[in-house]
């Protein structure tokens, strides 16, 4: 089974590096509110974006007012959220390989702002529940991923989303290190 994952995602790899391409692309850091856009048109978009991605490959999704959207794996219930966020902090300056939203990649490694954190990670999470699918692996649960667009500015996107929708029993993040960080950061509170 482990030959078969890794056949597929090294198969999928240039759709994969497109997919993260198409949605660097988009300059999503955090805007003025605008009606029905409460984070502005570049979050917005991004989500739009990422949740036709994912109608493509054949996925339920809801856009909860922009603030975030969801994809289902499936009609079973939801027992793991994946969260990840397309927003991204401002571009910046010193880019020198590329500017922040126009993405290349050079000796192997894709550049452009929100390919670490957290388009990429996100990209790959639906490319993942994509090969479970393709590759008929069966689930005992569902599996959502939810794609935020306000990490960077506080999470009140996520907020949102779970003053409506009941939180799964496991939650997993794609927006940390490599293989896997058990807790991203500490904190004291007095």
């Amino acid at each position: 089974m482990k030959k078969l994952i890794e056949d597929y995602f090294e198969q999928n790899k240039g759709l994969m590096i497109r997919d993260i391409m198409r949605l660097v692309r988009i300059k999503s850091d955090k805007e003025e509110a605008k009606a029905g856009k409460p984070y502005g048109d570049g979050p917005a978009e991004v989500l739009a974006v990422a949740l036709e991605m994912a109608s493509e490959m054949g996925f339920k999704t809801r856009n909860y007012d922009n603030y975030v959207g969801a994809i289902d794996f499936d009609d079973q219930k939801n027992k793991l959220d994946i969260l990840a966020h397309l927003d991204v902090v401002p571009g910046g300056d010193g880019w020198s390989v590329t500017e922040p939203f126009n993405p290349v990649v050079k000796d192997g490694r894709l550049y452009g702002r929100g390919t670490i954190d957290d388009k990429g990670p996100a990209v790959a999470a639906l490319y993942a529940m994509k090969a479970v699918k393709d590759l008929n692996i069966p689930l005992k649960a569902g599996v959502r991923l939810i794609l935020g667009t306000d990490e960077e500015c506080g999470s009140s996107d996520i907020r949102y989303y779970y003053g409506i929708e009941e939180e799964a029993p496991m939650t997993f993040s794609p927006d940390a290190s490599f293989p896997v960080v058990n807790i991203e950061k500490g904190g004291l509170q007095g």
